[in-house]
């Protein structure tokens, strides 16, 4: 493997690739802006993307030229195809360790774009948050459970709720 930058011109994106990333692009963008371009395209000997077509559209829209890229030679056919679906694939298979998440969600700052971890909710072990719309008086009311190792995360979260106009926070322990 040889890491090189050349001309996204030169990068050729694979015409089978049956992964729709067209959605992911602005997150992608938005990443590089935030933390720049940290992980390379990985291409085959002529060019062409095993890995990275995401990343290679968000640098072309980003207005960029040239990208560093590793090259991967020697692969047959049938080890560029496999990678190809397999480098996508695996990542579906992984989950997230909820309170890991959480300590490392506390305190970035993602400059106001939603990459989707806005809502410590979905990332506490519990049965989660149910909402029971009681609709005679038009109010919303939340049940949060969370692991006792996430209280406090989630304590200083209700904090943050209480500060609301409108909103009334109620606690409890057991």
């Amino acid at each position: 493997m040889e890491l090189v930058t050349i001309s996204l011109d030169k990068i050729k994106p694979y015409e089978r690739n049956p992964r729709k990333n067209d959605e992911a692009v602005a997150a992608v963008m938005e990443s590089i802006k935030q933390c720049t371009y940290v992980a390379p395209i990985i291409v085959d000997e002529n060019n062409i993307i095993l890995a990275g077509h995401t990343r290679y559209k968000a640098l072309k829209k980003l207005g960029k030229t040239e990208a560093e890229v590793i090259v991967k030679a020697g692969l047959s056919d049938e080890q560029k195809r496999k990678y190809r679906l397999l480098d996508n694939k695996t990542n579906e298979l992984a989950e997230w360790d909820s309170a890991m998440l959480a300590e490392e969600l506390e305190g970035l700052d993602f400059e106001e774009f939603d990459f989707g971890f806005d809502d410590l909710s979905d990332y506490i072990n519990a049965p989660s948050v149910k909402a029971v719309n009681t609709v005679p008086y038009r109010k919303c009311h939340f049940l949060v459970t969370c692991d006792i190792n996430m209280a406090d995360i989630v304590m200083n979260r209700i904090e943050e709720i209480k500060t609301i106009e409108g909103v009334t926070v109620y606690t409890t322990f057991n």
